[in-house]
């Protein structure tokens, strides 16, 4: 089979090193090996677990895009090697789950570690969570429970052994069981990875509050349960901060700045040479230093959305560069303005396609003042001539998050608000 060539071998590499997945164990070309910086945050983490004498509960805020995640994946490589039993997914705290389904989602996240752990896990206890996984499972549209050879979907109105109200009545004292098992199996601890708090309403992240103190003595104080909580600064100093009786176990959520500049371009150097084709050939880069430090500048940090941005404007480059046949490697850097020509032109199609043009006027307007400068709702209220809960909508919408991002705030000074890099790269003249 001839294997078609791809663009990207015009800089000798096997495929983008600008993905924007999260780091993993066991993927080839997403390797925890390519993590950068962020060591004092991870021996912090790392620390808090393995100190706690009983279990305990952190939070990893900041803002979209500059790598929590990641760095809970290389949290939960290192707990791994030390002997804690971590759950395969992380669990969503999503709007519309009620407190139950978050017992349920503890439970079942449990139940994964156990079984990803130990294969061959047997006994009462792994046996009664089994079936108490199970009914969750159905009852809320799920899908397998594998370790035991059940699998299936239904719906939510078919009847099955055990109702929700058994979660209600035996959760708690299974989870409970199920720990202690993992325990006595020789495992340090059980370690959950609760995502999802990000670009969420305050509304939503009040819920999320609630959930937690709802559910705090039953699933969450518990011996040998291990949390990390994920998301947005604003959502997550919410959710864990809210309530005393979640604030009073919590450790202080651990708030992460941006990977500074000279981070970042190691990290991609360390891209470039993983996905290098052929080491013995040359290796240049796809884009310029200075480039690269326009778009860190530009995207204020945001590593998700700039190496998006990076990805979208290359790759249309290098499908005109495909027409000719260029030899690996010898392809140079891209251009600064060809570069930003094309993501201006794509960002203004794709934001105009997902806002619609009464919104995308609105921005034009606002950078028209001052794309640069941060505003609040007040401020808005002038530039578009709208009245505040008009204005509140508006940015509270999640669709606008593509476009305007809600900077932490500060006590109880008003919300300030900027353009995302990737409206900045849509509405200002490229050149």
């Amino acid at each position: 089979m001839t294997h078609r060539p791809h663009p990207w071998q015009a800089y000798n590499l096997r495929g983008s090193p600008y993905f924007q997945d999260s780091l993993s164990r066991n993927a080839r070309n997403t390797s925890l090996s390519l993590f950068v910086g962020r060591q004092r945050e991870l021996q912090k983490l790392l620390i808090r677990i393995e100190g706690s004498l009983t279990g305990s509960r952190q939070a990893v805020a900041g803002r979209p895009g500059i790598g929590k995640t990641t760095l809970v994946e290389v949290v939960k490589a290192e707990a791994r090697d030390a002997g804690y039993w971590v759950a395969p997914k992380s669990i969503a705290l999503t709007p519309e789950a009620s407190s139950l389904d978050l017992l349920g989602q503890v439970l079942s996240g449990v139940y994964g570690a156990v079984t990803a752990a130990c294969a061959s896990a047997l006994g009462p206890e792994v046996e009664t969570a089994q079936q108490l996984v199970s009914s969750f499972r159905l009852h809320g549209g799920g899908l397998t429970v594998g370790a035991f050879g059940f699998s299936g979907s239904v719906s939510r109105s078919e009847e099955v052994s055990q109702p929700p109200s058994a979660l209600l009545l035996d959760g708690p004292r299974v989870l409970h069981n199920l720990l202690g098992y993992a325990l006595e199996q020789g495992a340090q601890g059980v370690l959950l990875h609760l995502n999802n708090l990000e670009n969420i309403s305050t509304d939503h992240a009040q819920k999320a509050a609630d959930k937690l103190r709802a559910v705090r003595d039953q699933a969450l104080v518990l011996e040998g349960l291990h949390l990390i909580v994920v998301g947005t600064t604003d959502a997550v100093c919410t959710a864990v901060l809210r309530h005393p009786q979640v604030r009073s176990v919590f450790s202080e959520p651990l708030v992460l700045d941006a990977l500074s500049l000279a981070e970042v371009e190691h990290l991609l150097q360390k891209r470039y040479e993983a996905l290098q084709l052929d080491t013995s050939g040359p290796q240049p880069a796809p884009v310029d230093a200075a480039v690269i430090q326009e778009l860190y500048e530009l995207f204020r940090g945001d590593l998700r959305a700039m190496l998006r941005a990076l990805e979208d404007g290359v790759v249309e480059l290098l499908i005109t560069e495909q027409q000719q046949t260029i030899a690996p490697g010898s392809l140079a850097p891209i251009s600064r303005d060809a570069l930003f020509t094309v993501l201006h032109g794509s960002q203004r199609v794709e934001l105009k396609r997902q806002l619609g043009s009464a919104t995308w006027k609105r921005l034009e307007a606002w950078a028209a003042k001052d794309a640069a400068a941060p505003q609040t709702q007040k401020q808005l209220q002038k530039i578009w001539k709208l009245s505040q809960p008009a204005v509140s909508q508006i940015l509270q919408d999640p669709g606008s998050a593509v476009a305007v991002e809600a900077l932490p705030r500060h006590g109880n000074d008003p919300i300030q608000y900027l353009l995302t890099g990737a409206a900045r790269l849509a509405l200002l003249d490229p050149c």
